[in-house]
Protein backbone atom coordinates (compact mmCIF):
# COMPACT_ATOMS: atom_id res chain seq x y z
CA UNK A 1 0.00 0.00 0.00
CA UNK A 2 1.07 3.60 -0.55
CA UNK A 3 2.05 5.86 2.36
CA UNK A 4 -0.91 8.11 1.25
CA UNK A 5 -3.14 5.02 2.42
CA UNK A 6 -1.37 3.76 5.43
CA UNK A 7 -1.82 7.32 6.53
CA UNK A 8 -5.78 7.14 5.90
CA UNK A 9 -5.55 4.22 8.65
CA UNK A 10 -3.43 6.51 11.11
CA UNK A 11 -6.36 9.06 10.23
CA UNK A 12 -8.67 6.88 11.07
CA UNK A 13 -7.53 5.70 14.38
CA UNK A 14 -7.47 9.25 15.23
CA UNK A 15 -10.76 9.43 14.53
CA UNK A 16 -11.63 6.47 16.69
CA UNK A 17 -9.84 7.67 19.44
CA UNK A 18 -11.28 11.37 19.69
CA UNK A 19 -14.65 11.75 17.45
CA UNK A 20 -16.06 8.53 18.12
CA UNK A 21 -14.20 7.77 22.09
CA UNK A 22 -14.11 4.11 21.36
CA UNK A 23 -11.62 2.41 23.94
CA UNK A 24 -8.09 2.03 23.25
CA UNK A 25 -8.42 -1.75 22.99
CA UNK A 26 -11.19 -1.51 20.03
CA UNK A 27 -8.41 0.98 18.11
CA UNK A 28 -5.59 -1.32 18.47
CA UNK A 29 -7.59 -4.41 17.63
CA UNK A 30 -8.90 -2.33 14.58
CA UNK A 31 -5.10 -1.63 13.92
CA UNK A 32 -4.18 -4.72 13.73
CA UNK A 33 -7.30 -5.73 11.61
CA UNK A 34 -6.60 -3.57 9.15
CA UNK A 35 -2.32 -3.51 8.99
CA UNK A 36 -3.88 -7.46 7.91
CA UNK A 37 -5.88 -5.96 5.09
CA UNK A 38 -3.03 -3.62 3.95
CA UNK A 39 -0.93 -6.57 4.11
CA UNK A 40 -3.52 -9.17 2.31
CA UNK A 41 -3.49 -5.44 -0.61
CA UNK A 42 0.15 -5.85 -0.96
CA UNK A 43 -0.09 -9.58 -1.74
CA UNK A 44 -2.53 -9.13 -4.25
CA UNK A 45 -0.60 -6.27 -5.48
CA UNK A 46 -3.65 -3.35 -4.83
CA UNK A 47 -2.04 0.18 -4.52
CA UNK A 48 -3.96 2.01 -2.52
CA UNK A 49 -8.40 1.73 -0.81
CA UNK A 50 -9.85 2.78 -4.18
CA UNK A 51 -8.99 -0.40 -5.82
CA UNK A 52 -11.08 -2.35 -3.16
CA UNK A 53 -14.22 -4.20 -3.97
CA UNK A 54 -16.57 -6.17 -2.63
CA UNK A 55 -15.14 -8.95 -4.05
CA UNK A 56 -11.55 -8.21 -2.68
CA UNK A 57 -13.15 -8.34 1.14
CA UNK A 58 -14.71 -11.18 0.20
CA UNK A 59 -11.68 -13.03 -0.33
CA UNK A 60 -10.02 -11.04 2.35
CA UNK A 61 -12.08 -12.73 4.68
CA UNK A 62 -11.90 -16.17 3.00
CA UNK A 63 -8.44 -16.09 3.12
CA UNK A 64 -8.42 -15.13 6.73
CA UNK A 65 -10.58 -18.25 7.09
CA UNK A 66 -7.95 -20.40 5.66
CA UNK A 67 -5.32 -19.29 7.57
CA UNK A 68 -7.09 -20.56 10.52
CA UNK A 69 -8.52 -17.27 11.97
CA UNK A 70 -11.73 -17.48 14.28
CA UNK A 71 -15.63 -16.54 13.21
CA UNK A 72 -15.67 -14.12 15.82
CA UNK A 73 -12.06 -12.61 14.74
CA UNK A 74 -13.07 -12.45 11.14
CA UNK A 75 -16.22 -11.06 12.18
CA UNK A 76 -14.20 -8.39 13.89
CA UNK A 77 -11.81 -7.69 10.91
CA UNK A 78 -15.06 -7.01 8.46
CA UNK A 79 -16.73 -4.64 11.33
CA UNK A 80 -13.05 -2.75 11.04
CA UNK A 81 -12.71 -2.70 7.15
CA UNK A 82 -16.81 -1.26 6.77
CA UNK A 83 -16.02 1.38 9.50
CA UNK A 84 -12.73 2.14 7.98
CA UNK A 85 -14.04 2.35 4.38
CA UNK A 86 -17.73 4.15 5.97
CA UNK A 87 -14.56 6.39 7.58
CA UNK A 88 -12.86 7.02 3.77
CA UNK A 89 -16.70 7.49 2.12
CA UNK A 90 -17.21 10.24 4.65
CA UNK A 91 -14.05 11.94 3.97
CA UNK A 92 -14.54 11.80 -0.04
CA UNK A 93 -11.93 9.15 -0.58
CA UNK A 94 -13.97 6.36 -1.89
CA UNK A 95 -17.40 6.39 -3.69
CA UNK A 96 -18.49 3.45 -2.32
CA UNK A 97 -18.05 1.24 0.97
CA UNK A 98 -16.91 -2.01 -0.42
CA UNK A 99 -17.48 -4.11 3.11
CA UNK A 100 -21.20 -3.16 3.34
CA UNK A 101 -22.77 -6.48 2.26
CA UNK A 102 -20.15 -9.12 3.04
CA UNK A 103 -20.47 -11.47 5.59
CA UNK A 104 -18.17 -13.63 7.90
CA UNK A 105 -18.16 -16.88 8.41
CA UNK A 106 -20.88 -17.96 11.18
CA UNK A 107 -19.29 -18.14 14.92
CA UNK A 108 -20.10 -21.11 17.24
CA UNK A 109 -22.68 -19.93 19.91
CA UNK A 110 -21.24 -21.01 23.44
CA UNK A 111 -23.23 -22.73 26.15
CA UNK A 112 -22.93 -21.25 29.76
CA UNK A 113 -21.26 -23.35 32.19
CA UNK A 114 -23.71 -24.96 35.06
CA UNK A 115 -23.82 -26.12 38.26
CA UNK A 116 -24.00 -30.10 39.07
CA UNK A 117 -26.16 -31.08 41.32
CA UNK A 118 -23.60 -31.45 43.96
CA UNK A 119 -22.21 -27.73 43.76
CA UNK A 120 -25.65 -26.35 44.06
CA UNK A 121 -26.49 -28.28 47.29
CA UNK A 122 -23.08 -27.06 48.54
CA UNK A 123 -23.90 -23.57 47.41
CA UNK A 124 -27.24 -23.80 49.32
CA UNK A 125 -25.47 -25.18 52.47
CA UNK A 126 -25.73 -21.55 54.05
CA UNK A 127 -27.34 -20.44 57.21
CA UNK A 128 -30.71 -18.10 56.20
CA UNK A 129 -31.12 -16.43 59.26
CA UNK A 130 -32.35 -13.33 57.54
CA UNK A 131 -35.28 -12.49 55.60
CA UNK A 132 -33.14 -11.63 52.55
CA UNK A 133 -31.53 -14.72 53.23
CA UNK A 134 -34.47 -16.99 53.01
CA UNK A 135 -35.48 -15.08 49.73
CA UNK A 136 -31.95 -15.31 48.27
CA UNK A 137 -31.60 -19.28 49.01
CA UNK A 138 -35.11 -19.54 47.39
CA UNK A 139 -34.71 -17.94 44.09
CA UNK A 140 -31.35 -19.76 44.12
CA UNK A 141 -33.46 -22.83 44.22
CA UNK A 142 -36.12 -21.42 41.44
CA UNK A 143 -33.21 -20.48 39.14
CA UNK A 144 -31.53 -24.02 39.59
CA UNK A 145 -34.62 -26.06 39.78
CA UNK A 146 -36.10 -24.67 36.57
CA UNK A 147 -33.09 -24.10 34.21
CA UNK A 148 -33.58 -20.10 34.56
CA UNK A 149 -30.91 -17.66 33.85
CA UNK A 150 -30.38 -14.72 35.13
CA UNK A 151 -30.29 -13.29 31.78
CA UNK A 152 -33.82 -14.41 31.59
CA UNK A 153 -34.90 -11.87 34.03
Amino acid sequence: MSPKSLASVQNFLRHLSTERRLSSHTASSYRIDLESLAAFCDKQKIGGWRDIDGNTVRTFAAAEHRRGISPRSIQRRLSAVRSFFAFLLREGVIATNPGVGIQAPKAKKRLPSTLDADQMAKLLEFRADSTLAVRDKAIMELFYSSGLRLANW
